[in-house]
């Protein structure tokens, strides 16, 4: 029986030693989402948020990151990233390294990093909390299409016209998979 005990801690542990490793694969970072307006006093203005990350691949190993990033907010409105180049160029002085998740998600070879830029539009005016949800940072190896994919949520509170980092790590809240989901199957 004491065998089987000590069997059984030792799969524990090279179990829990395979999860801790597995978050080590990539380098994750991130900015704090800007305000912009496009298009300044005219009659095609336009409000965004402009967050700016960067994923890379820290083995010696191809891996597959199947990335996709989505904001929530406290006023319950959900938005997905878009990619308009001629905001974007205008904000990042026309640096073509930086790309939407679309054309980010996929194979990153060893050492390889990918600067991602995520663009929401019109946000709701009241809303005084955000959440980004960044998916595919977990299950590199063993990765399934509809696979439960913990996301990545970073949470930001309003402060006057900024945004200030409230808390940030891996959750279990899918809420944005549904509004994903649903505007897929309706084919938005």
């Amino acid at each position: 029986m004491k065998k089987v005990n000590t069997l059984f801690c030792v799969c524990i542990f090279v179990f829990f030693s395979s999860l801790l490793s597995e978050a080590s694969q990539i380098d994750f970072g991130w900015s704090i989402p800007e305000n912009i307006l496009h298009n300044k006093d005219s009659e095609g203005e336009k409000k965004y948020i402009i967050w700016f990350y960067s994923i890379k691949n820290t083995t010696d190993k191809e891996i597959l990151v199947p990335v996709e990033t989505f904001l929530t907010t406290d006023t319950e409105k959900n938005y997905e990233d878009k990619f308009i180049e001629e905001v974007v160029s205008a904000v990042t002085k026309e640096d073509k390294e930086y790309m939407r998740a679309k054309d980010m998600k996929g194979e990153f070879g060893p050492g390889v990093t990918k600067k991602g830029v995520a663009l929401f539009e019109d946000i709701d005016p009241y809303a005084q909390k955000i959440n980004i949800f960044v998916t595919g940072l977990s299950h590199f190896f063993f990765w399934r299409w509809r696979m439960v994919d913990y996301s990545y949520k970073i949470t930001y509170k309003k402060s006057g016209n900024t945004w200030v980092l409230v808390e940030h790590g891996f959750s279990k809240d899918t809420s944005h998979r549904n509004y994903s989901d649903w505007t897929n199957r309706m084919g938005n």
